[in-house]
């Protein structure tokens, strides 16, 4: 197995979204919006607005047009929302790049550690009221991925110790 890191990229977004909504917004954050996208790629912008539009049902994004906007962008929303569904986790294989040693495990450990922290104080956040709304379920499923790509992420850089 190689050694390719998980991203420890965060989204302010804190739910997984259906792979049109995660396109549509990876789209609208990204600087310049649909404009500079559908330059990129010499797309007409209004027929990319078009299949980014949630409630339009005729015209949508192409396989291979998604893997321009992921490819261009690099928003994790799309990875989730592709890999999420099937618990597969998705992971960077540039990410750490240059940071190694013990210093690189310590940052993957605290990593991990923030982000049991982020799951343990929404679930007490959540159980508040003494239940689990739909909203604070979807939290708390984005909350458990991201800490499962963490503790991928610390075994990927213990390779580097492996004998």
């Amino acid at each position: 197995m190689g050694s390719i890191p998980v991203s420890m990229s965060q989204s302010s977004d804190r739910h997984i979204h259906s792979l049109d909504l995660a396109c549509y917004h990876a789209v609208h954050a990204y600087p310049g919006g649909v404009k500079a996208v559908a330059a990129v790629f010499g797309w007409n912008p209004a027929t990319l607005q078009n299949k980014l539009n949630p409630t339009q049902g005729t015209h949508k994004l192409l396989a291979a047009e998604v893997e321009q906007v992921l490819m261009l962008t690099r928003d994790a929303r799309i990875l989730d929302a592709i890999c999420a569904p099937v618990n597969a986790l998705w992971l960077w294989g540039d990410e750490f790049a240059g940071v190694s040693g013990d210093m690189g495990m310590l940052d993957n450990v605290t990593q991990l550690m923030t982000r049991v922290g982020e799951l343990t104080r929404s679930i007490h956040d959540s159980l508040a009221d003494g239940q689990i709304d739909h909203d604070e379920m979807r939290t708390l499923q984005h909350l458990m991925y991201r800490l499962m790509q963490s503790g991928q992420g610390v075994l990927q850089r213990a390779e580097e110790f492996a004998g």
